[in-house]
């Protein structure tokens, strides 16, 4: 009697070249995770570099209209001083 195997060779031979398919794959990916989050993060940080410029900007012009507010409601109340003449 003759012994004849269930499975063919090239069904073992698959699963023993898929484990390193699996590893090369998976190596891959995270290897193109890892540059694109590396892209992402450099967007990221020069968009909320020109985002902080420009909330500084607008918080220094607030600030500027404030003040200009404050000294034309002061100048209506409260004269301007007149130098005094110094004598000699």
């Amino acid at each position: 009697m003759s012994t004849l195997s269930i499975h063919p060779v090239e069904y073992l031979k698959s699963h023993v070249c898929y484990d390193g398919i699996w590893v090369r794959l998976l190596t891959s990916l995270v290897q193109k995770v890892f540059k694109s989050s590396e892209q992402a993060a450099t967007i990221v940080l020069l968009l909320l570099s020109v985002g902080l410029v420009i909330f500084s900007c607008m918080i220094i012009g607030e600030s500027a209209s404030i003040a200009a507010n404050y000294h034309a409601a002061i100048t209506e109340v409260l004269p301007p001083l007149q130098a005094l003449p110094t004598v000699m």
